[in-house]
């Protein structure tokens, strides 16, 4: 769900340099990220793997390698490739939030917090560096943190995302402000009515609220949806 952002700015980055031609390394970290997006990430590693064996510097496949195998929790070997991209460029924001990502995965929250206020120091406005913050913080139970950085996300990004609402509805939820959490979260559907985590997280709401039957009937909307392929840390 979050991550999903980072795939698309990669592939307007790439777009224009994507040649005709189907054996260059744009052409293959093209395919990888539609793969991805298809949650094929297996068929994308082998897309990425194709482009660097082209061009072992091409920045975007390292970073595309390095959430294809982030999904299927290789973490060590997602860190790896997104190092790898930094060392071919210390300030490419988004290898720094894939960083902060996978260091996230393998529990590292202090190296996980540390990458992304590097991607914030690099570019300030890049909201979804603030929202992946925010959801280091809800994991380590700092809730009202992670409702201040979601605040920052939205205000950064000047729109709401549904991964941003998605945050701060189950940081309120967290905090007992319950009413409020349930207003965030159905913005967050109106903008992804497709993501079954999102309606799990609103069956939770519901469920609070004491309203049985509304958190079943979201519950079982979850499992009528494709189901999202996330790590643990993401639930």
């Amino acid at each position: 769900m979050k991550i999903l952002f980072i795939l698309i700015m990669l592939a307007i980055s790439i777009s224009s340099a994507a040649s005709a031609e189907d054996n260059t390394s744009a052409y293959w970290t093209l395919q990888g990220i539609d793969l991805s997006g298809q949650q094929k990430y297996e068929d994308a590693l082998q897309a990425f793997d194709k482009a660097l064996e082209i061009n072992e510097s091409y920045i975007a496949a390292w970073v595309g390698r390095s959430e294809a195998l982030w999904h299927i929790g290789r973490y060590n070997e997602s860190l790896t490739s997104s190092d790898k991209a930094l060392k071919l460029d210390p300030n490419h924001v988004r290898a720094w939030i894939m960083r902060g990502v996978t260091l996230h995965g393998l529990g590292d929250f202090n190296g996980s917090d540390q990458a992304y206020d590097r991607a914030i120091e690099i570019d300030p406005a890049y909201g979804m560096a603030w929202n992946d913050k925010a959801w280091l913080y809800y994991k380590q139970d700092q809730y009202q943190k992670a409702v201040d950085y979601s605040d920052r996300a939205i205000r950064q990004l000047n729109k709401e995302l549904a991964a941003t609402l998605d945050t701060k509805a189950v940081a309120l939820a967290k905090l007992g402000k319950n009413d409020e959490a349930l207003q965030y979260i159905d913005k967050a559907l109106d903008l992804t009515p497709e993501d079954s985590i999102v309606w799990i997280h609103k069956g939770d709401i519901l469920k609070a609220l004491g309203n049985q039957t509304g958190s079943d009937a979201a519950y079982a909307k979850a499992k009528e949806l494709p189901e999202q392929v996330l790590d643990e840390s993401s639930v």
